[in-house]
């Protein structure tokens, strides 16, 4: 049931990540906002990964998305035309896992450096799954 797919978090997290984007390019040296930026593109991106599961299941009725691992829901997702490219969210979700290094410099300007790609692909995934939700599945 599309009822059972709420995009409302998803959309309030690419929001503020577009936000911290913005005010990111407004003074690209700043370490705070870069620091702002990764939060937000790691909350954003589990965002994406929690409802894309939810549509899977109850849009496009694919059988038990919850036990397939994150690579194979993104295969999914690319397949039924949600996401352009598998490769591009493969490496966001190489991005999300490096967050756990980014006190690291060069891995916080790594993960900082792939959040306003992944915020246009998170953009259109949005567009794509409230598409489908619209149309019924």
């Amino acid at each position: 049931m599309t009822s059972d797919v709420d995009l409302q978090t998803f959309r309030d997290a690419l929001c503020r990540l577009e936000e911290a984007l913005r005010d990111r390019a407004a003074e690209p040296g700043n370490t705070y906002l870069r620091d702002a930026v990764i939060l937000r593109f790691t909350l954003t991106f589990e965002a994406a990964a929690s409802v894309l599961a939810r549509y899977l299941q109850f849009v496009a009725a694919v059988r038990d998305p919850n036990r397939m691992s994150p690579r194979r829901r993104l295969r999914e997702a690319a397949d039924l035309g949600l996401i352009a490219e598998c490769s591009d969210w493969l490496r966001h979700m190489e991005n999300r896992d490096r967050v756990s290094h980014a006190y690291l410099e060069s891995m916080a300007i790594m993960v900082a450096k792939g959040a306003p790609p992944f915020a246009a692909d998170a953009r259109a995934l949005l567009s794509a799954m409230e598409r489908g939700i619209a149309d019924g599945g």
